[in-house]
């Protein structure tokens, strides 16, 4: 088996640290390597983060028996977004702290209302796995680190999430996180998982999108290869910027303006 090791920030890779290096390799730079403090955190980040930590709360407690309402979800949510406003929140477009949680409410009770799953056997499950091309053996000498969002029965993994439109088919196709969920089921349990995306929109009347989601050996090489030459541009030092929409709310926008090379 062969065996390739890049000099990486961090003991791992991530499909986290994977999409921040393709969005824009400075800001990954700047997260990883120079590890700078972030000035303030988008409201649209904690919304997201509020919204999984009640969703696993609610999911946590129908595992053991209790059966939680939207109202019970939402009040979680409500919480959790108060508690980050006690960090510098960044709002758009005058919105306020009320105005999001507004948001988040509808987004919990549309997934707590739409969600149509299986039995719950854990959320939020961490996983270290070899990143290994499984055509070849060749080995990229680096784990690959994560959490499954959802374990349900009959070997069901769930990524969830929030977005501003339904995904489409190419969005689906492209999406790494299920890709890696199904090569870490893959190693962990020598057998292929049944993979699901669900999406709440955040849409006037949010909705729930769940869709069953396949992935085979070609897509886990493929991904591997990725890795790899991420890894690989990592570790020759290739931190560029890359101007696009997401420069529009970057927590390192100064920074990158001082960026001289």
């Amino acid at each position: 088996m062969n065996s390739n090791r890049y000099d990486h920030p961090t003991d791992h890779v991530s499909v986290s640290q994977i999409n921040i290096y393709l969005m824009c390799p400075l800001k990954y730079r700047f997260v990883y390597v120079d590890k700078l403090p972030r000035p303030f955190k988008p409201v649209e980040l904690a919304l997201g983060t509020a919204f999984h930590a009640a969703i696993e709360w609610w999911h946590k407690h129908r595992k053991n028996g209790s059966s939680p309402d939207a109202d019970d979800v939402s009040r979680i949510l409500a919480a959790d977004l108060r508690a980050q406003a006690e960090e510098k929140l960044r709002f758009k477009n005058g919105e306020s702290l009320d105005d999001t949680i507004q948001v988040g409410v509808k987004l919990a009770s549309a997934y707590v209302k739409g969600y149509r799953g299986k039995p719950v056997q854990d959320t939020e499950v961490p996983f270290r796995v070899p990143l290994v091309d499984l055509e070849t053996g060749e080995d990229l000498g680096i784990p690959l680190d994560g959490y499954f969002d959802l374990l349900e029965s009959e070997d069901t993994v769930v990524e969830t999430k929030t977005a501003a439109r339904a995904y489409d088919k190419l969005t689906i196709l492209n999406h790494l996180q299920l890709t890696a969920y199904g090569y870490a089921f893959r190693v962990l349990y020598e057998r292929d998982a049944n993979l699901r995306l669900d999406v709440v929109t955040k849409t006037k009347t949010p909705r729930m999108q769940s869709v069953e989601v396949l992935r085979d050996k070609s897509d886990m090489v493929r991904f591997f290869h990725l890795a790899k030459s991420v890894c690989k541009s990592i570790s020759s030092g290739c931190f560029h910027p890359n101007y696009g929409w997401q420069c529009g709310n970057c927590e390192f926008a100064e920074p990158c303006r001082r960026w001289r090379g």
